[in-house]
């Protein structure tokens, strides 16, 4: 009896789940200065609500979705979640998530900015409140590059510069779709246009595969940069430019000399390079145990007051414009930068197909800038393997 008392607490403790808990149970995968600071406004809320507690549980991301599509339909996880708002469509169909429009008036929509807030939307219902909003920008090395480069020709114009220091003008996560989106929308490309049909293989999708390959053919940024060797490329001199997202800054080493830039007009089009919109959501289990006080508290933690401790102590860029009031928030330039280019971003589909576009779409960039397959041809493979999948 005893082992089996034993492993009920265990299996209840893990889901989060038990019936005779008390409070609000939300899952994240915040580390570091993120972590902290939404452990900072939950203890805010925690000291005004002591019988209702908020009980942050971190799960780490590779796990995350495919733990939640589990436990949730089985009555277990927990009762608020935080995620990239790309599987709305996905959770929203399998009955996973909440619908929460009921509880959201036109005060609560007007805090947020209108791209985040209707990031938040599917199918004619609202299932989330943004807590973030984030894309790619340029982070450059201001000893190596003292100005930001405008146009991608200046981007380039440091290569032999750079080779000579057996190093690289950029490095980014160039075999993901997520790093590569940038330079398509630069081009003109996109993966699915605005009602949802697929786009993948388009001469402009083709044109900025290509350019993409002639940077790393010509040596201006390695093959396959993954985020550990974009870290260390750029803390050791090794690479001038880094193409990532407002996270990187918690990696640049102490006494490195940086600065961040809006990504540079495409040369070949004069339009400028578009990384994904991708806005983090905090969305309600649809097995919550208490729908109301779930969403009390996912309006205090999107809410202005929340979104500037984050802004302040994990320098989030969050979709909350009365957080920028604050004078710490205010002052960020990295920050500032971070907005600024979400003018030229490119919304993330919140489309189930979405999912299917990463990996095929990944395995055909790396053969294309391995120089190993002709990007035309490849595109087209991966359209007719996403549209069959979609029809099986």
């Amino acid at each position: 009896m005893k082992l089996a008392a034993l492993t009920a607490t265990i299996v209840c403790l893990a889901a989060a789940a038990c019936s005779d808990r008390h409070g609000i149970v939300l899952w994240h995968s915040y580390q570091g200065d993120e972590r902290i600071a939404l452990e900072s406004a939950a203890q805010v809320w925690n000291k005004a609500h002591p019988d209702q507690p908020l009980d942050l549980v971190m799960v780490p991301y590779d796990a995350f979705g495919d733990k939640l599509s589990s436990a949730i339909p089985r009555g277990n996880g927990p009762d608020l979640f935080i995620y990239p708002q790309d599987r709305i469509g996905d959770w929203a169909d399998s009955n996973v998530i909440e619908p929460i429009e009921f509880w959201v008036d036109d005060a609560r929509a007007e805090r947020f900015t209108p791209d985040s807030f209707s990031a938040m939307a599917y199918r004619g219902s609202l299932w989330g409140l943004p807590m973030a909003v984030k894309s790619l920008a340029l982070y450059y090395r201001s000893d190596l590059m003292p100005v930001a480069p405008k146009t991608t020709d200046e981007m380039v114009a440091i290569v032999p510069a750079m080779k000579a220091k057996h190093g690289y003008a950029l490095a980014y996560a160039n075999v993901d779709l997520y790093g590569h989106a940038a330079w398509l929308h630069g081009f003109g490309g996109r993966v699915m246009d605005d009602a949802g049909n697929l786009t993948i293989a388009t001469p402009a999708a083709a044109k900025a595969m290509t350019f993409a390959a002639q940077l790393v053919q010509t040596g201006a940024a390695p093959n396959d940069a993954q985020a550990p060797l974009v870290t260390s490329l750029f803390n050791e001199g090794r690479a001038a430019m880094v193409m990532s997202g407002p996270w990187f800054r918690a990696d640049i080493r102490a006494g490195v000399p940086w600065h961040v830039a809006e990504l540079p007009i495409i040369s070949a089009t004069g339009m400028p390079a578009a990384p994904f919109r991708t806005a983090e959501a905090l969305l309600m289990s649809a097995r919550a145990k208490d729908k109301d006080e779930a969403f009390a508290v996912m309006d205090f933690m999107s809410g202005d007051e929340s979104a500037a401790i984050r802004a302040k102590r994990a320098h989030q860029v969050v979709p909350n414009p009365a957080a920028y009031d604050d004078p710490e928030v205010a002052k960020d330039e990295a920050l500032a930068t971070f907005r600024n280019q979400l003018a030229h971003t490119v919304p993330l589909p919140t489309s189930p197909t979405m999912r299917v576009v990463w990996t095929p779409y990944r395995t055909a960039l790396g053969e294309v800038l391995a120089g190993r397959a002709e990007p035309g041809e490849r595109l087209l493979a991966v359209e007719r393997e996403v549209k069959d999948y979609i029809k099986r």
